[in-house]
């Protein structure tokens, strides 16, 4: 094995770098203070297309398919807004990542642009980084874990919450997700009770909310789509869409479209 010194991205828990192995080249995550043994066992039990492919690992290291060129943050920031096509292709493909997750009792915690990676070869959706992740079985544990921005409203405060609960929470990320994919920009800025627009969505204000989402905006996401998110991002986990309920109402997708908008940004 071949460590190739190109320092793809760092964080919190750990270095992402290029590896070589034979004639292949795949990503390594070195674990900063050997402190990946949780997404080891997670990641390790992973196998499903829209899901970043894990090679092999342990608690120090993780080798997993390497993915180029882009996480889904880049290609937000270079169109502005993704066609409704490319939306819902994309959150289509999340949904079925997730749902494999929750069906194996596993919770992914930190769905946001940057965890999503983009095969530019030919645009399949990929989720990764579980190192919030955690099983549903796991008992209380805390709230707060996650990206602010994305946090659903019964895990955004100090204290703790049932694991089996963090499902709900899953998808209320995921609706934050589409709604910049469509609008390129959050919902709102904050969730504290501060921010209008935030405090329109607690007030069930939904008429106003998208008035002055979508007032500087040229172009208007349709209502179907705005239901979605709604149904998504509802305040209350148990009126929050389930997966299969967001499959039903993501309607047809063009799938050549996608590819093409996606090689242009």
């Amino acid at each position: 094995m071949q460590i190739i010194d190109i320092t793809m991205g760092e964080g919190s828990v750990g270095i992402i770098k290029q590896v070589k192995i034979g004639d292949e080249i795949f990503a390594l995550k070195q674990f900063k203070k050997k402190s990946g043994e949780k997404e080891y066992n997670i990641h390790s039990k992973l196998n499903h297309e829209n899901i970043l492919k894990f090679i092999v690992g342990n608690e120090e290291y993780i080798i997993s398919e390497l993915m180029l060129p882009y996480d889904l943050f880049e290609f937000v920031k270079s169109a502005g807004q993704m066609s409704v096509n490319a939306s819902n292709c994309i959150l289509k493909q999340l949904v079925n990542a997730l749902k494999y997750m929750h069906q194996l009792g596993i919770v992914h915690r930190d769905i946001k642009l940057e965890n999503v990676l983009v095969d530019g070869s030919n645009y399949k959706i990929k989720l990764s980084d579980f190192d919030a992740s955690l099983n549903i079985d796991d008992g209380k544990v805390p709230k707060l874990i996650g990206t602010s921005g994305y946090l659903a409203p019964e895990i955004n405060s100090i204290g703790l919450i049932d694991a089996l609960n963090l499902l709900e929470c899953d998808i209320h990320s995921l609706g934050v997700l589409y709604y910049i994919l469509l609008f390129g920009t959050f919902p709102f800025k904050t969730t504290k009770a501060s921010c209008v627009l935030y405090k329109m969505i607690q007030q069930n204000k939904w008429e106003e909310f998208w008035y002055y989402s979508q007032r500087n905006k040229t172009k208007k996401v349709p209502s179907d789509c705005l239901e979605l998110i709604k149904g998504m991002i509802e305040q209350n986990p148990q009126q929050r869409f389930t997966l299969d309920q967001i499959l039903d109402r993501i309607g047809e997708i063009n799938e050549i479209d996608y590819v093409n908008e996606m090689s242009k940004l």
